[in-house]
């Protein structure tokens, strides 16, 4: 806040994006109050990653078949969501398909919900599977503690997560349906 009272928006720097490590391997609740690797980012090199607008990510979209449906994605997220649908298929795991049934879905510009941050969704490399069978932080009473909850199985959780996506369900504003690209938090090299 400046002198004159006025809010100035907390812009992150690359530093900031590594202070809380991405955690992977066996599914863990998450307990600690705001421990949400991720969610923090710099919007600009968003921006100029994947498009300024949602006709230029829009323009720069493709689809890929993963779990028997479409997902129109960010081509930039293709391959490594395709290698992700295939790690998946080679599971032979039917158990699998009902986290399809339903997606939420990729494409979609708008902000985080309660943000000012545009959503990981508003370029395309953010994919929501089953709403039916998600938890989502939002949803629970805001009245008391948070108490994490998931439904997702670590087969799921690690397809992606080998591919270079991170799960919402490893937050503590856990959001269990959504994975979004993001390979450079599940780059050892990355952090200091």
């Amino acid at each position: 806040m400046t002198e004159d009272g006025t809010v100035v928006p907390y812009e992150p720097d690359v530093k900031d994006l590594y202070e809380i490590v991405y955690p992977t391997g066996a599914i863990q609740p998450i307990t600690e109050v705001d421990f949400d690797p991720g969610r923090m980012r710099i919007d600009s090199l968003m921006l100029s990653t994947y498009g300024k607008t949602a006709a230029e990510v829009q323009h720069a979209m493709t689809s890929v078949r993963m779990g028997g449906k479409w997902f129109g994605v960010h081509k930039k997220i293709a391959e490594p969501l395709k290698r992700v649908a295939a790690r998946i298929d080679a599971l032979h795991d039917s158990s699998l398909a009902k986290f399809f049934e339903s997606p939420g879905g990729t494409f979609n510009w708008r902000k985080i919900a309660g943000t000012d941050e545009l959503s990981m969704h508003a370029w395309a490399i953010a994919i929501d599977l089953d709403t039916s069978r998600s938890n989502y932080w939002r949803n629970e009473r805001q009245d008391k503690p948070l108490v994490w909850k998931n439904h997702y199985p670590q087969a799921l959780v690690d397809a992606f997560e080998a591919e270079g996506f991170i799960w919402g369900g490893r937050w503590y504003h856990f959001d269990t349906m959504h994975f979004e690209y993001r390979p450079e938090l599940l780059d050892a090299k990355c952090y200091p």
